[in-house]
């Protein structure tokens, strides 16, 4: 069995891989999993192979849904961000409704910060392996069986009736504040507090169970802000002048779907490269809008900003589509 630090000096060899060409999720990372698809998970699948951490993570994934509940199957899933530790893989649904079902996306942890974000290695972000900083759209974390893997939290993140401490006097205050409920914040999850969460699930049309997980904190957060329905997450792209650098990464990302809504798109400018920005791209060059970056795309990209038309987008091309981007030519 594996440990910790050889899974995430693994996944630090992958930082900086890209897509060859962007758009078409294949790299040497899909070339070893055996297909072409979105490949966040199977970086996590390739980097547990590569140091003898692959049974840790509960086997070769593609499908991040599968692999959370394979984890929640192990009894080693944590719902939200309490007790994650370096080397936990952390699981993200962009559309912040807290369930397993509904999972898209998928990193390792690098680190924790004590401001409550966690620095994570990702694949299939923004075309490549990267490293980012998280605190939203978590739905939680799943912690392989390394050989040195720390124990699994007390709880699994959810609150219900048992459950005492912090967490439970603040869900008491803010019911307090939302439902008038007059409990007593005392950390005691008892019968009151039980009712009181069925009462607040049932205005709010959530399944009435009494267990306060994700989809009942996501809509408390919206009920605090005067909102009747959870409240849709906003992409926070990097903006101002990129630099020239060669590295199609989020910036770039975002500064070419910027352009690409001035000539007519509709896109949601959060840096990510996905089919919805590859068509739109496709589109303004005046290609078939199939949502795969292949070399048709690329060599018009290529004609378009001044590159070598060779049907590779490497950095060059990058360089010269930044300098248009910068110049607002593009």
């Amino acid at each position: 069995m594996g440990t910790v630090a050889g899974m995430l000096t693994e996944a630090r060899k992958l930082l900086g891989l890209a897509e060859s060409p962007p758009g078409s999720n294949h790299n040497y990372v899909t070339a070893w999993y055996g297909f072409d698809g979105p490949w966040c998970d199977m970086s996590v699948s390739y980097i547990a192979a590569q140091s003898g951490n692959l049974s840790a993570v509960m086997g070769k994934f593609a499908y991040t849904v599968a692999h959370a509940q394979a984890f929640a199957n192990a009894g080693r899933w944590h719902y939200g961000l309490g007790g994650i530790r370096p080397g936990d893989i952390v699981f993200f649904d962009w559309g912040g409704s807290g369930s397993i079902a509904n999972i898209d996306h998928v990193g390792i942890v690098e680190a924790v910060r004590s401001n409550g974000t966690i620095v994570t290695l990702e694949g299939n972000t923004s075309d490549m392996f990267l490293r980012r900083v998280r605190s939203n759209c978590i739905v939680g974390y799943g912690r392989p069986a390394y050989g040195d893997a720390s124990p699994m939290p007390a709880t699994d993140g959810m609150l219900r009736l048992g459950s005492t401490g912090n967490a439970v006097k603040k869900l008491q205050g803010n019911l307090n504040t939302v439902m008038k409920s007059g409990l007593t914040v005392d950390g005691q999850f008892g019968p009151l507090t039980d009712a009181a969460v069925r009462a607040f699930q049932s205005k709010y049309r959530l399944e009435v169970d009494g267990i306060y997980g994700p989809k009942s904190a996501a809509m408390m957060k919206a009920a605090l802000a005067g909102k009747a329905t959870p409240v849709k997450p906003t992409p926070k792209p990097p903006t101002g002048a990129l630099v020239v650098d060669g590295i199609f990464g989020p910036s770039t990302c975002a500064a070419l779907q910027r352009a690409l809504n001035k000539h007519g798109a509709s896109l949601v400018v959060d840096g990510s490269m996905g089919p919805l920005t590859n068509r739109a791209l496709q589109k303004y060059l005046g290609v078939a809008q199939d949502g795969i970056v292949g070399s048709i795309t690329v060599k018009a990209l290529q004609k378009k900003v001044g590159a070598t038309q060779d049907g590779i987008w490497g950095p060059d091309t990058t360089r010269k589509l930044q300098t248009k981007l910068n110049a607002n030519t593009f």
